[in-house]
């Protein structure tokens, strides 16, 4: 019983930890660049623009932490439905 629980719970855990770091390096990527552009507008204000609401870095941080958990639950309720769907065929089997 205990191997058929670990069976169904991997694919989501390995789903989730997936997407749990593609959320921290997307985090990440553009929090460091914010953070340079910042810098470069800090020391050459005139010269060079400061980071605005569209720079891509903030579009990135955005989907981190909105695009990132809609995929997630994507990804899990085909999970759910791809586990649902065979078990309703291997009950039809049999």
């Amino acid at each position: 019983m205990k191997r058929i629980r670990g069976v169904l719970v991997r694919g989501p855990v390995l789903w989730t930890l997936f997407l749990f770091g593609v959320a921290i390096l997307l985090v990440g990527q553009a929090i460091l660049s914010i953070y340079s552009a910042q810098q470069v507008c800090f020391m050459n204000y005139p010269s060079v623009a400061c980071p605005s609401g569209d720079d891509p870095a903030f579009v990135r941080l955005r989907f981190a932490f909105f695009g990132v958990p809609v995929l997630w639950l994507i990804g899990i309720g085909l999970i759910v439905l791809r586990r649902a769907l065979l078990s309703h065929s291997s009950l039809l089997r049999r």
